[in-house]
């Protein structure tokens, strides 16, 4: 997930508590993370495995999100890239939020594979249309901060 995407949405305020259950609903390992006040990445939970679920307290204007621990694909986090709670109302449990993959085009599904497969230096041997190679050469870097090192600065 390239940070410059996340750098126009950042938290506003802590007023209104809401908790939240994130729930891996992927096959792949998963990292979460908030993003602050300058709406920069702040991990707060790496690697959550495929079925199991993270509990966070949070506040209302507290984005959050996920990606793949491994390839850093991006993932939907309660229906959406970026997951802003509800304020908390006195019920009795947490707020389910699920993490899934998103439905991919064939071409980015390709792509995704082909990725695995070849590195960003080989991109040019495949026999493939020229137009492709820009877009198979690019990838992904999550830029983040965890939250550990973050409390102890």
């Amino acid at each position: 997930m390239p940070s410059n995407q996340i750098a126009q949405i950042k938290s506003v305020h802590a007023d209104w508590p809401a908790y939240v259950t994130f729930v891996n609903r992927t096959n792949v390992p998963v990292d979460i993370a908030w993003v602050d006040y300058r709406g920069k990445l702040v991990r707060y939970r790496n690697e959550l495995g495929p079925g199991n679920s993270h509990h966070q307290n949070t506040y209302v204007s507290h984005p959050w999100v996920a990606w793949s621990s491994h390839s850093q694909d991006k993932l939907l986090v309660g229906g959406g890239f970026v997951f802003e709670p509800q304020p908390y109302r006195g019920e009795q449990t947490r707020t389910l939020v699920f993490i899934d993959r998103p439905v991919l085009s064939l071409l980015k599904l390709c792509i995704k594979k082909i990725r695995l497969l070849v590195g960003p230096d080989q991109v040019e041997d495949l026999e493939i249309p020229k137009d492709l190679f820009r877009i198979l050469k690019k990838r992904h870097n999550v830029e983040f901060q965890d939250v550990t090192r973050q409390n102890r600065q």
